[in-house]
């Protein structure tokens, strides 16, 4: 650990994966001098380490704030007890709620040498029976104090147990030895099985820190024999879970309850999973990460957690990480490999991974697809995926993310909508009520296919109006009520789009006229081989190619026609 780690001021919560928890009340340096070696709070971080146990680690109150004689004074502040005290409780209930016997050590420096050359003053609450000054509050067993003082003496430190008359037997009423045995102290802080040992260390230990990490490495090598490691899957308090704040849905890619997406918290899904829960249990325990702050946030398994609060379970099965055991992607590879272990995301969840995954790291859409398109499953198979593909699904999310069209969401959900129309077709429409109108006038009651929807698309914008308006027009509206009546809705839709909405060209007039032309002059009967003309428009010169077919019998006839036709009628450009 580095010096700037020992100096930031701040309480530690370190999760442990055994019974045993470290308390240090005070491992703050206050002046220059203890700042000439290595704090009591980079002692118990080191220790925790090598035990792999838990740690609650005062390094930003002061003596006068946090001190460990003094209860009363600690609790009297409700900042204090809320970052210090109840830390130490829920960390004690994870133990005892994975059916292991808490073993609390609280660690001291003393202000002189021990005497004797002793390193160590252990306190176990021992004084005088029936003596108000030195009250005998035993705390822990002796026997086994006898086996931890064997194991630490092989270890090359020296060991004494505290004189019954000195300040190093934690057997005061208010001293935080105590903690776990004043029924009236503070609601469910009582429980007469904790152990809890003072530990007193002589200064000597911490004039270098080669001492220090001497010392930490040699007492926990002494103390792990009597550790009870606690089972990968254990048993954490559902209140200590958190869903507040939106860094605590950082890893969470299945939708979270939405007001606005009725569907989206699938209501059904719950309770089902909920009556699943009651009846055989909890099959996948959650995965949650420790905060800083010694509580969690999900990694997986969200749905899982709601139908827990939804039978008001208190605790609750989970895998944990903490935040320094793994680098940010890790815990998104963790939550995107458990997710997709049992059924495969929908394109707003995949979406919402991809969102979160690019803000949280900074990913751009192609560094998203190199790191996650082959376990997302997305793309085409066998090759790799596209950050087009990435684009798709970013952009439908941000819909989601926008709070626009509802239904757009939830039909994409239940898979009602197809991702590529989603995508590709309505995604691009960057009005939410234009968005909205189209879908639920024309994709949903007229089933387009992708290219079908295209090409409605293109022609409904060829109004000047907002595409709501023109979908909502009287004219429109008939039209898709004519089109419904087909056996081919969106067919007959287009068609009756071109007509009323697409305007002849110009070369689509001329060759009306000139087809008019043909049935006056030569008969309806007649046809372009008979007679045509036809325009040059690139030349723009004002000539036309006239062709026509003549007898030896008829050819005065249709030269006089001809003639006739072209003096009449405005065929020139």
């Amino acid at each position: 650990m580095s010096m700037t780690d020992e100096n930031t001021r701040s309480i530690y919560t370190i999760l442990g994966g055994n019974n045993f928890l470290l308390i240090i009340p005070h491992g703050r340096k206050e002046t220059a001098e203890e700042n000439t070696g290595s704090s009591l709070a980079g002692f118990g971080r080191k220790m925790a380490k090598e035990l792999g146990c838990y740690a609650v680690i005062n390094n930003k109150y002061k003596q006068s704030i946090i001190n460990c004689y003094d209860l009363e004074t600690i609790k009297s502040r409700e900042k204090v007890t809320k970052a210090f005290l109840l830390k130490i409780k829920q960390f004690k209930d994870e133990i005892s709620g994975n059916g292991l016997l808490p073993h609390i050590f609280i660690f001291q420096v003393a202000e002189k040498p021990l005497p004797g050359g002793t390193h160590i003053f252990f306190g176990y609450g021992q004084g005088e029976r029936g003596n108000n000054l030195r009250p005998h509050n035993p705390s822990f067993s002796p026997s086994l104090l006898g086996k931890f003082r064997v194991a630490i003496e092989d270890n090359y430190l020296k060991t004494e147990i505290a004189p019954p008359d000195s300040p190093f037997c934690g057997n005061e009423t208010h001293h935080i030895n105590q903690l776990f045995r004043q029924k009236n102290f503070a609601e469910d802080f009582f429980d007469p099985e904790v152990r809890s040992l003072l530990l007193t260390l002589s200064p000597d230990l911490f004039s270098e820190p080669e001492s220090v990490q001497y010392a930490a490495k040699a007492l926990a090598s002494a103390l792990k024999q009597f550790s009870r490691q606690m089972s990968l899957v254990r048993q954490i308090k559902v209140e200590t879970i958190d869903i507040q704040e939106e860094k605590d849905f950082q890893y969470i890619f299945r939708i979270p309850n939405d007001s606005e997406y009725s569907e989206l918290a699938r209501e059904s899904y719950i309770e089902e999973l909920a009556a699943s829960i009651e009846r055989n249990g909890l099959l996948h325990p959650l995965v949650l990460l420790q905060k800083e702050n010694g509580r969690y946030k999900i990694l997986c398994g969200y749905r899982r957690f709601s139908a827990i609060k939804r039978l008001d379970h208190k605790w609750v099965e989970a895998k944990i990480f903490q935040e320094q055991d793994f680098n940010t992607e890790d815990f998104f590879n963790i939550s995107l490999a458990e997710n997709t272990r049992r059924r495969n995301l929908n394109p707003v969840e995949i979406g919402n991974f991809l969102e979160s995954a690019s803000q949280t790291m900074k990913l751009n859409n192609t560094m998203l697809a190199e790191r996650f398109g082959e376990t997302l499953g997305i793309g085409t198979p066998g090759r790799k995926v596209s950050h087009s593909t990435i684009h798709k699904y970013r952009k439908v999310y941000q819909i989601r993310a926008r709070r626009e069209s509802a239904s757009i969401i939830n039909d994409i959900i239940n898979e009602k909508l197809p991702f590529a129309i989603a995508a590709e077709i309505l995604a691009p429409i960057k009005n939410p009520a234009d968005r909205d109108s189209f879908y639920l006038e024309v994709v949903k009651p007229l089933a387009p296919t992708r290219l079908q929807l295209q090409k409605i698309l293109t022609l409904l914008q060829k109004k000047p109006d907002q595409l709501k308006n023109t979908i909502n027009s009287d004219e429109i509206q008939g039209l898709i009520a004519t089109a419904m009546r087909s056996d081919q809705k969106a067919p007959a839709f287009i068609n009756l789009l071109q007509k009323t909405l697409v305007k002849p060209s110009a070369h689509c007039s001329y060759a009306k006229k000139i087809k008019e032309i043909r049935s006056k002059y030569f008969g309806p009967e007649a046809e372009k081989k008979d007679f045509n003309i036809k325009q040059d428009r690139r030349k723009k010169d004002g000539k036309i190619e006239v062709s026509f077919r003549i007898t030896k019998d008829n050819y005065k006839e249709i030269l006089n026609q001809l003639t006739e036709l072209l003096d009449k009628e405005q065929i020139f450009p």
